[in-house]
C-alpha cells in the first residue's frame, strides 16, 4: 500500500465480516465487489451511527488485502484542507467520510469535483458517506451535485431492536461472555441505543465481570451503569 506523509490511521478491527447488516446486505455485498473487482463510484449516506466509518475502514482493509491501494479521509480532521485531494488519485479506492461537513464550501467542491473526475478518467473507485443524499446537500457546484448524483446511491439502514440486540450478544460472544436478551432489553430501554454506545457499555461490563468476578445480570448493570 502506498504510504503517505498523512496521520491517517484506519482501524484494525472494523472488518466486513464483524460489521451488523441489518437491511443493508446488498450495500455490503456490493462494497466486497467493489474491493475485488474494480472500479465503482458509491454514494452512502444515512443517519449518525449508522456504520458508515467502519464500513470505509473495513472497505479500505478489504481493498488493500488485494495488493491495491486505498485511503479513508475523515474530513472531520481539522488538520485537512482541500489540497489533501490533490493526486489522490494515484490510489486505487479513496473513502471520503463526512462529505457533509465541507459542503457549501467553494475550495472544498472545486477539488472534490477535479478528484471525481481524475478517479473517474484512471478507472479507480470512489466511495462517500454523508449523512445526506445528494439531493438534500446545499451543493454549490452543480457539476458536483451531478457527478455525486449519478454514483450508486445507497441508504445506510439503521439497526431495529432485534437487530441490536443480535448485535450485542455476538460481540459479548466474541470476548467470552455470556449476557442474555433479558439482560441486553434491559439496556437497550433504559441507556442510550446507539451502537457506539452500547460497544462502551459492553466495554464496562466485560471489565466488571472480570474485576468483580460476577455473572452478567440486571442488578450487576444497574451496578455499573448506575
Amino acid at each position: 500500500m502506498l504510504q503517505l506523509p498523512l496521520n491517517i490511521r484506519l482501524d484494525d478491527s472494523a472488518r466486513f465480516d464483524n460489521f451488523s447488516v441489518g437491511h443493508n446486505q446488498q450495500l455490503v455485498t456490493n462494497l466486497i465487489d467493489l474491493a475485488h473487482n474494480q472500479s465503482n463510484f458509491i454514494y452512502i449516506w444515512g443517519a449518525a451511527d449508522t456504520g458508515k466509518t467502519h464500513l470505509g475502514h473495513a472497505l479500505c482493509h478489504e481493498v488493500t488485502q488485494q495488493g491495491l491501494s486505498a485511503i479513508h479521509l475523515p474530513l472531520s480532521n481539522t488538520d485537512f484542507s482541500p489540497q489533501i485531494l490533490d493526486g489522490m488519485s494515484c490510489m486505487d479506492l479513496v473513502s471520503i467520510d463526512e462529505l457533509q461537513l465541507v459542503i457549501g464550501e467553494p475550495d472544498w467542491e472545486i477539488e472534490l469535483f477535479n478528484l471525481y473526475n481524475e478517479l473517474k478518467n484512471e478507472n479507480k473507485s470512489l466511495v462517500v458517506f454523508s449523512e445526506s443524499p445528494p439531493a438534500h446537500l446545499p451543493i454549490a457546484l452543480a457539476d458536483l451535485k451531478s457527478r455525486f448524483s449519478a454514483m450508486e446511491i445507497y441508504k445506510l439502514e439503521s439497526l431495529n431492536e432485534e437487530q441490536k440486540i443480535t448485535f450485542f450478544r455476538q460481540r459479548a460472544s466474541v470476548r467470552g461472555l455470556e449476557v442474555s436478551d433479558e439482560v441486553i432489553r434491559f439496556i437497550l430501554t433504559r441507556h442510550s441505543r446507539a451502537v457506539s454506545d452500547l460497544i462502551k457499555i459492553l466495554d464496562k461490563l466485560d471489565h466488571f465481570s472480570i474485576v468483580l468476578k460476577r455473572k452478567i445480570t440486571i442488578p450487576l448493570v444497574k451496578q455499573i451503569l448506575k
